[in-house]
């Protein structure tokens, strides 16, 4: 069957998208299982996921002047790619065999490729489809991420049932590595010709961009600090797990119930997107979150009873209720409000600063591990703060 050049560079670039990150969702629950097994020390997990994302604050906004000033965008993806399935790997063999610090060390340098996993891959998409169909893509690139969450801790997780942790780690690896060719293929974007400025005055321009823009520096900040509290969901999936439903093994199948809930909630976003403004749906994910957190605290102090697994499975649903569709907010935000010049560094840079957050996220996880209830409250009171941020974000200074 036919299909025009432009459908066809948008279905590569979404199966691409689909697949690399499937394996970047893989290979955090991969390691934290993988670490329980190979450590004594509860915290290892957690540290390791923690300095996988805590580096791209400083890798983000690097790789998005480069995409901004490279002829082969996609080359340079598809190399970020590598380094960041060859890190895995790294992190995956030295596991047991090292001191945490080494592992954190190891785990920094693999941060600094992530951003082309997520804001790397959006930013090329006006390269794709032509600007009257960027609304549609920009739907169907944050849908992506949902099927990979859904994705990925089905597959760690059943996986993890006949199989030491060790082989989900491999399946992450090899599906970000099988990626590669797509985003090559469809990474392409017009180049401005002349001299470019410096890089490091490029880096600050796209802090500048993002700081100037009123509705873009809303969206950023409070997505930065909302992404705390989920990555501190997020982490403690395999504890929650273990202290309300008896295994760590079923941390897995949680994320899977996320990732199921923001699918959902994400096309019944995507099938109406003009209906509420991206601002709202992002200020009222915050609230939803923010529930999330206190029925978690709640299934916590039920502890291993049918109404503590009640409460544990409802906050994994209100989490990827909200998950899915403050991502599309978001990436229809950037698309809305970004300059063409610097769109690779605005999504790079907005995409890092917010896997930042989740990065403090997982360490208050690592911190907190002992005190689960008090780490879900510590998640509802982050939440609670991102939406009087967006309140007061809105109130201050004219529209630019």
């Amino acid at each position: 069957m036919y299909l025009p050049t432009t459908n066809r560079r948008l279905l590569t670039y979404l199966a691409g998208a689909t697949i690399s990150r499937t394996g970047d969702e893989m290979s955090g629950p991969a390691l934290l299982l993988l670490a329980m097994a190979a450590s004594d020390a509860v915290s290892t997990g957690p540290a390791v996921v923690a300095a996988l994302t805590a580096a791209t604050a400083v890798g983000g906004p690097v790789l998005g002047v480069l995409l901004d000033r490279t002829r082969r965008p996609g080359r340079l993806l598809a190399l970020a790619l590598l380094g960041f399935a060859a890190v895995i790997v790294c992190v995956a063999l030295l596991l047991g065999q090292v001191g945490v610090t080494a592992l954190v060390a190891v785990a920094l340098i693999g941060g600094l490729f992530r951003p082309a996993l997520s804001g790397g891959w959006s930013s090329r998409l006006p390269g794709v489809v032509p600007a009257r169909e960027l609304p549609r893509a920009s739907a169907l690139d944050g849908l992506t991420f949902d099927v990979a969450a859904l994705a990925a801790p089905v597959l760690v997780g059943g996986l993890a049932l006949v199989l030491p942790p060790a082989y989900a780690v491999a399946l992450a690896v090899l599906a970000i590595l099988l990626a590669a060719p797509a985003v090559h293929a469809t990474g392409g974007m017009p180049r401005r010709t002349g001299r470019p400025p410096r890089l490091r005055q490029q880096v600050l321009a796209g802090f500048l961009v993002i700081a100037r823009i009123r509705r873009l520096r809303r969206a950023t900040v409070t997505s930065v600090i909302s992404y705390a509290g989920v990555g501190l969901i997020f982490t403690s999936a395999p504890l929650l797990a273990e202290r309300v439903l008896g295994k760590a093994g079923h941390g897995p199948w949680l994320l899977a119930l996320m990732a199921l809930a923001a699918l959902i909630g994400n096309a019944a976003y995507a099938a109406r997107p003009d209906r509420i403004a991206p601002d709202r749906v992002l200020a009222a994910t915050y609230c939803v979150l923010a529930a999330a957190a206190g029925s978690a605290a709640l299934a916590l102090v039920a502890g291993r009873t049918p109404v503590g697994a009640c409460c544990l499975l409802a906050a994994a649903v209100l989490t990827g209720a909200a998950d899915g569709p403050q991502l599309s907010a978001l990436l229809r935000i950037r698309h809305r409000d970004t300059p063409e010049e610097v769109r690779g560094q605005v999504f790079t840079t907005a995409a890092s600063l917010k896997l930042g957050g989740a990065a403090l996220g997982a360490a208050l996880c690592g911190a907190l591990s002992s005190t689960l209830p008090v780490a879900m409250l510590a998640a509802m009171a982050v939440e609670l703060a991102a939406l009087l941020s967006f309140a007061a974000l809105s109130c201050r200074g004219p529209r630019t």
